[in-house]
């Protein structure tokens, strides 16, 4: 891969992660300013991951059957597109619509950003797409630290309008040089065959599925942070809203490290030992949580991020896209953030629940104790595959 192709996907995907960040830590606090309760503004979200599952399979098949670059700037323009509408949004109804289109362009332009990446990384991949993906964690930082100033500064009219020129911007990159030669033959099977039998072979994988599973099992327990780590912090600790905002903010500093010597690492060892390490992360990460009793303390545990995601994500493509054939790096990709969002989504009520009857403390001791059975589920199928053995 050529220096200015590297530059120019790094940075359409950059931008693409600035577009997304300006506008996703502001979502909530613009329908509860446009009159949504607390309850809408989870139905909304709700509706919009369970409404976005198989149109990111589609979208992602259908990119690998297509020249994905060019479906990836179809995508963007959707996105410079639909984002001012939001200003225009006064009722429940019309924001499940636009949060529900907006999920299925926003999660399938990520997914497919990684896929172009591994169209051009052929070697060495868990190195060259980890040393790629750290665009994303630069433009997610810069994107949600100037978001809130801007919407104090000028309003949310300015934050959906700068949000569309960054989309506008990154497809423009990703449309500057599409692959060629992509389109498969319509003749030899039928549409649907190809979506079928597609999705047929990528989940019998026995270098998929495993690990499907595990990163579902371990993504049941992610709200455990990204949505009730403020909580616990501010009501149980005492924190006040700056340290908790902290705990996000440090993240970043730990993925792009472990980005690239994860990445790096699995080149040498194997993926399957790092994804391994990455999992064990979780009930660590969620146990020191608890018990260090300081907000801190809880702040500096949450550099973990950067193997419970930095890592696992970066490690988890990389076999993924060696698993199956050049022309389904899509829908494997597509599967993965669908087993993902899916876990979060169940994850959400089912840490919800435990947090409304039995408190925090108990939440983050059975978070660690189901995130650790991602471990032997992946040891497990692994084995009976036996295509995918810890080596």
């Amino acid at each position: 891969m050529s220096f200015i192709s590297i530059m120019r996907i790094w940075l359409a995907t950059l931008l693409l992660y600035v577009a997304t960040g300006f506008v996703f830590p502001i979502f909530p606090i613009y329908m509860s300013y446009r009159g949504l309760t607390p309850f809408q503004i989870g139905l909304v979200a709700s509706i919009a991951t369970l409404s976005s599952i198989l149109p990111i399979a589609l979208i992602s098949r259908f990119s690998d059957m297509m020249d994905r670059e060019k479906v990836q700037c179809i995508i963007g323009i959707g996105l410079a597109l639909l984002v001012p509408l939001y200003i225009c949004l006064n009722s429940l109804i019309s924001f499940i619509i636009a949060h529900s289109a907006y999920m299925v362009l926003a999660y399938s332009y990520m997914t497919l950003s990684g896929a172009i990446a591994m169209d051009y990384i052929k070697t060495s991949r868990g190195s060259e797409f980890g040393k790629f993906r750290t665009s994303g964690a630069v433009g997610w930082v810069l994107g949600t630290f100037f978001s809130g100033w801007v919407v104090e500064e000028a309003g949310f009219s300015m934050v959906f309008a700068i949000s569309s020129f960054f989309f506008c911007v990154s497809a423009f990159l990703f449309y500057l040089r599409g692959l060629r030669g992509r389109m498969s033959d319509p003749g030899i099977k039928a549409p649907s065959s190809l979506y079928i039998d597609a999705f047929k072979e990528v989940i019998s994988n026995d270098a998929v599925y495993p690990l499907l599973l595990a990163v579902f099992t371990a993504s049941l327990t992610t709200p455990a942070y990204y949505t009730f780590l403020p909580l616990y912090m501010t009501k149980e600790l005492k924190a006040s809203k700056f340290l908790s905002s902290l705990a996000f903010t440090i993240t970043p500093f730990a993925e792009i490290p472990a980005m690239i010597y994860l990445g790096a690492l699995s080149d040498k060892i194997g993926r399957r030992k790092v994804i391994a390490v990455c999992l064990m992360a979780y009930p660590l990460r969620y146990l020191l949580t608890v018990l260090v009793g300081n907000p801190v303390l809880v702040i500096i545990v949450q550099l973990l991020h950067g193997l419970t995601f930095g890592g696992l994500y970066v490690v988890s493509v990389a076999h993924l896209s060696d698993s199956v054939p050049e022309d389904m790096k899509g829908i494997v990709l597509g599967l993965y953030t669908i087993f993902m969002s899916l876990g979060s989504f169940i994850g959400n009520y089912l840490m919800g629940f435990i947090v409304n009857g039995f408190g925090f403390t108990l939440m983050y001791f059975i978070a660690a104790i189901l995130s650790s059975l991602s471990i032997p589920i992946l040891a497990t199928l692994s084995r009976r595959g036996n295509s995918m053995s810890f080596n």
